[in-house]
């Protein structure tokens, strides 16, 4: 029996379950009978990739409310329910770009540089900003740099062969939330070849394992948001690639059945699988190992891309000039781009960051010194990196910010293992009465900044992690050249550029709660000094 291991980190609580016992517990879980008798041993087939539907359960009970501290005025444009609403418009970018399959087949979708969706969110969100009466908007447009392309699967398809000693009635298994990794390429007609599963591909795994001219397989647990897996998934696959491997399948162990676009530069074409998909293949072959026909799985691997370049982008940008200290400058970021519907990267920050420029849009609350909103490009799209851009095509404006903040998704619900297991066996994830946790990170440490973090734990409810933190996200890292502090608020939650991140899995009490505290901290920090801002 494998060994069970606990974390307790980013405040999302994780059971995490090696491959054989999680193989086990689905075999006894299941409520059908394992058999050859049946299709594919009698294994539960998985359920299809539900492109718009939360993959974790949500219950009747709701999420803590949002608290207005005495003195902050009520303020109806920081309200949940209006941020909620402009979250809205802004997830239906994303499945427009779906329903009029912006890319390929329909199978990858988002507000993406480059395309008619992406060019759409920006466009409405200086729209928003004229309508509230912000005079000084612009959408500038910037071109990739000559240098980049921009890969994009188009089609594919990842099916398990059927094979009459896996039970009478079998018939070919499509592995609907199978997602290729950036730059993957197939031969035309793909491959055929069989499988090998690696586990977690460690050293001393793959001392014991030959997966010369056959797929791998491994099995990837996040802790939570999949970029603290790409190493050591990466090089992992790499070293499969070395050893002769045609593909390799990360199973990735996250809620539900999803779609996860994460890690890339695998050494060869590389394929993420959702949780449950990946639960049936690995009982499979388990089933199959114990029947002795492991040799005869096999897996068809499908896939057309292509590369762009030439590509335009577009920021928007909202300036409110300031009534004392116009001079001095703060710098307001959010990406308007995203992956599948993008509830929550960015779709929560960029709804906040409209709430905010309404609000200091106000004429009684405007503020001292100059607040500049940019809703940036390019997040996703090699060569149209917003930040940089508005820095290079504003200088006059770039060399008077004292400060540069970046939202970037701040509202998900958080979520732990439910006790209760599916009809395949799989572990449900639930969401409870709260946030995922929130870093905030500070690029120089400046202790007044740190100060705002904590008060906006006890004063907002904000479920900032307790430790301190300097990180810059690549947003905030276009921010670099302006030597200022760099304040970033992120969540790391498991959704995270998944096809799970819908709607229903945003907090609406959160996007309350972090554009009340916003509001708070860009106040504060317009009252202050700018050796307090940048010690």
């Amino acid at each position: 029996m494998g060994q069970i291991h606990q974390f307790v980190g980013t405040r999302v609580v994780c059971v995490l379950v090696t491959a054989t016992l999680l193989l086990t517990v689905a075999g006894l879980a299941s409520s059908q009978t394992l058999t050859a008798d049946a299709p594919w041993f009698g294994v539960p087939m998985p359920p299809a990739l539900e492109p718009h539907a939360p993959p974790v359960i949500l219950g009747t009970r709701g999420v803590v409310p949002a608290v207005v501290p005495l003195g902050d005025g009520e303020h109806p444009e920081l309200t949940g329910a209006s941020i909620r609403a402009d979250l809205e418009t802004i997830v239906r970018f994303s499945r427009t770009s779906r329903d009029r399959r912006e890319i390929g087949a329909g199978q990858l979708w988002g507000r993406i540089t480059g395309f008619r969706s992406g060019a759409e969110t920006v466009a409405w969100a200086v729209r928003e900003f004229r309508g509230a009466g912000i005079v000084d908007t612009r959408l500038q447009r910037f071109e990739q740099d000559a240098d980049a392309s921009f890969w994009l699967p188009l089609s594919w398809n990842v099916s398990l062969i059927a094979d009459p000693a896996f039970g009478s009635g079998s018939a070919d298994v499509a592995l609907t939330t199978a997602m290729p990794l950036a730059p993957s390429q197939l031969p035309v007609g793909g491959v055929t070849a069989p499988l090998v599963h690696v586990g977690g591909s460690s050293a001393a795994e793959l001392a014991q394992i030959v997966v010369d001219g056959a797929v791998a397989v491994q099995h990837v647990t996040p802790r939570a948001h999949t970029v603290f897996e790409r190493n050591p998934t990466v090089p992992r696959a790499r070293a499969l690639f070395e050893r002769g491997a045609l593909a390799v399948i990360n199973v990735v162990e996250h809620p539900g059945n999803v779609r996860a676009r994460d890690f890339s530069n695998c050494g060869g074409p590389c394929f993420n699988l959702g949780g449950r998909d990946g639960l049936f293949l690995e009982t499979v072959m388990d089933r199959a190992s114990e029947a002795g026909v492991l040799d005869r799985m096999r897996v068809q691997l499908t896939l057309d891309v292509d590369s762009r370049s030439g590509l335009s982008g577009q920021n928007g940008v909202a300036i409110i000039p300031g009534t004392e200290q116009p001079e001095e400058m703060i710098i307001v970021n959010a990406h308007a781009d995203a992956w599948f519907d993008g509830a929550g990267d960015n779709g929560d920050g960029l709804a906040v960051l409209v709430a905010l420029a309404k609000h200091f849009a106000e004429p009684q609350d405007r503020p001292r010194r100059t607040f500049v909103f940019v809703v940036s490009a390019g997040h996703h799209s090699p060569g149209l990196h917003g930040p940089r851009n508005f820095v290079t095509m504003n200088p006059e404006l770039a060399q008077r910010a004292v400060l540069a903040l970046n939202i970037e998704h701040v509202a998900q619900r958080n979520l732990s293992l439910a006790r209760s297991l599916a009809e395949d066996g799989y572990r449900e994830f639930v969401a409870d009465a709260g946030e995922a946790p929130v870093v905030a990170g500070v690029s120089n440490g400046a202790p007044f900044l740190e100060g705002l973090f904590a008060t906006g734990v006890s004063r907002y409810g904000v479920n900032f992690v307790s430790g301190p933190s300097t990180m810059a996200s690549g947003e905030g890292g276009g921010y670099r050249s302006l030597d200022v502090a760099i304040v970033t608020t992120m969540q790391a939650p498991p959704l995270y550029h998944t096809s799970g991140e819908v709607l229903e899995v945003i907090s609406t009490p959160g996007l309350e709660r972090m554009a009340r505290f916003l509001t708070f901290f860009l106040t504060e920090i317009d009252r202050s000094t700018r050796e307090a801002l940048n010690p």
